[in-house]
């Protein structure tokens, strides 16, 4: 919930600045980076969320099946939380501009 509205957040914040010195994300190009880094955001967002879902699915069965512990299950989910951070923006930036 914390990603979405921080994510969402600097959305209305960069689509409520002025284009000609541009938001926190265009730096300034309103014409070509703004919508790059709108899209880039978002699916950021939406690939960390989705990742740290997929993540407390995994713990939560290896918890139930009796694989895993509490502290275990934390550890893969901070981990996964931490790694995500890195890899969600690169992941994003390669698949907003692959379909651009």
């Amino acid at each position: 919930m914390a990603v979405a509205v921080v994510a969402g957040g600097s959305v209305v914040v960069e689509l409520s600045s002025a284009c000609p010195p541009g938001g926190p994300l265009a730096f300034g190009s309103c014409a070509t980076i703004r919508p790059l880094a709108i899209a880039v955001l978002a699916v950021a967002a939406a690939v960390y969320v989705v990742g740290l879902s997929a993540v407390l699915a995994w713990t939560s069965g290896l918890r139930r099946r009796g694989l895993a512990d509490v502290r275990a299950a934390r550890d893969w989910y901070l981990l996964a939380a931490l790694l995500g951070l890195l890899i969600a923006p690169l992941l994003a930036f390669t698949l907003v501009s692959a379909l651009r």
